[in-house]
């Protein structure tokens, strides 16, 4: 009992100083760190509170073809569907539903958002993605955001207490997965994993109508097979915790919730590699759906809606497209929202509909085609501009073609 009487005052003590500890953090410091190691949470406080729709991605959103007349996002056209709602999206290039769900985490209980949309990317799903070389950099930025007291979540940080690994530890994951985990198929297949089949087209290789190896698509038939030559399994795939993870959070917030299953190049898939490699693709479409649809979720299938000559990047698997796509994609989901909001749906014809708005006050979150220059570098009126020469001057810039104006 003299012991008890000794050891709790220094409990006490103890805890009152943590709260003390941890109030004066929050108070005077955490801003500062978030800003340095988690400004990404800045994308979800650009969010009003009176947004009704969020639609949360990665760059397969924002990314556009240099011809594109249109080159808004999906977010964009899915909101001309719904003129009189607002819509609102969080893109982060290269994230998944690991880091959706601590970034939906994040929005006020206050917001009137009544409908998430989640990218589902299959690609996602697979080792490479999984193990990603960029995961320890996306789990580091998320650390001050998660649901802990601030002080604990930098501690998580100082010390280290999040998946982080060398690039040559996240190859050899990968590679592992790549052996070890055996294809199960109701026919005879010649090859037992991802291993021994990328390891046979790479030897046999693609060739040209004249019989001579093309190397070029060679490489390519071998990252389809890496990208693509997997099979889920629901019971200890990581990807599939997340988004369970994401249904509960909009459970609990009530949130109608939309999983957009974005489309990927079956036609190349195809012509480079055969129908095995389609069956692999498809078969992990249908227990996507399947298995979210029952559920409750709204899973929106746009696997095989996109033709190859609109995929942007036709050296590399990725869900990146041009205008017509980004369009079409954006019509499926839209059609989808219609039993959320029964009479706000508007058919848009876009053969007769150009964007041509230019207004622009460098303070918004607005797509151009010098992305990849803005900056709040350096900027006279608003808080962002571009860099416009050489010389990087800054001013406010945009593009348009000629050839469509009166």
């Amino acid at each position: 009992m003299e012991i008890v009487k000794k050891i709790l005052p220094r409990i006490l003590l103890l805890s009152v100083l943590l709260v003390a500890m941890n109030y004066l953090y929050q108070r005077f410091f955490l801003e500062k760190d978030i800003q340095k190691y988690s400004d990404v949470i800045n994308l979800v406080r650009a969010i009003p509170l009176d947004a009704d729709i969020v639609y949360i991605g990665e760059s397969s959103n924002i990314t556009f073809r240099s011809d594109d007349l249109d080159k808004r996002p999906i977010s964009a056209f899915i909101a001309d569907h719904y003129p009189d709602l607002k819509v609102y999206d969080i893109t982060k290039p290269a994230s998944h539903a690991g880091i959706y769900k601590v970034l939906l985490e994040n929005i006020p209980d206050s917001s009137n958002v009544s409908t998430v949309i989640v990218t589902l990317n299959l690609r996602s799903f697979n080792a490479q993605w999984i193990h990603s070389k960029l995961e320890t950099a996306l789990q580091k930025s998320m650390v001050l955001l998660k649901p802990n007291p601030p002080l604990y979540n930098r501690f998580l940080l100082s010390f280290k207490a999040y998946d982080i690994k060398s690039d040559k530890e996240r190859d050899r994951q990968v590679q592992r997965e790549w052996e070890k985990d055996e294809f199960k198929v109701p026919f005879d297949f010649q090859f037992s994993n991802v291993e021994e089949w990328d390891e046979y087209v790479a030897k046999e290789g693609v060739n040209n109508p004249d019989g001579s190896r093309n190397q070029e698509l060679t490489e390519l038939a071998c990252h389809y097979i890496k990208g693509y030559a997997f099979q889920i399994d629901t019971a200890n795939n990581p990807r599939i915790k997340d988004f369970n993870r994401i249904i509960q959070l909009a459970k609990k917030r009530g949130w109608n919730l939309v999983f957009n299953l974005l489309a990927e190049n079956t036609e190349r898939a195809e012509e480079l590699v055969g129908d095995d490699l389609l069956y692999f693709m498809q078969e992990n479409r249908k227990l996507l759906i399947n298995y979210f649809t029952r559920k409750g979720v709204t899973v929106v299938d746009n696997m095989d809606d996109i033709e190859n000559d609109l995929f942007v990047d036709q050296d590399w698997t990725t869900e990146h497209y041009a205008e017509k796509g980004r369009k079409t994609i954006a019509g499926n989901v839209a059609d989808s929202l219609q039993k959320y909001y029964p009479g706000h749906y508007v058919g848009i014809d876009y053969k007769n509909f150009i964007q041509t708005t230019f207004f622009n006050d460098c303070d918004q979150r607005i797509i151009w085609v010098q992305i990849q220059t803005t900056t709040d570098e350096e900027a006279y009126s608003g808080k962002n501009s571009s860099r416009t020469g050489n010389g990087n001057d800054y001013s406010i810039t945009f593009e348009y073609p000629l050839k469509i104006i009166p």
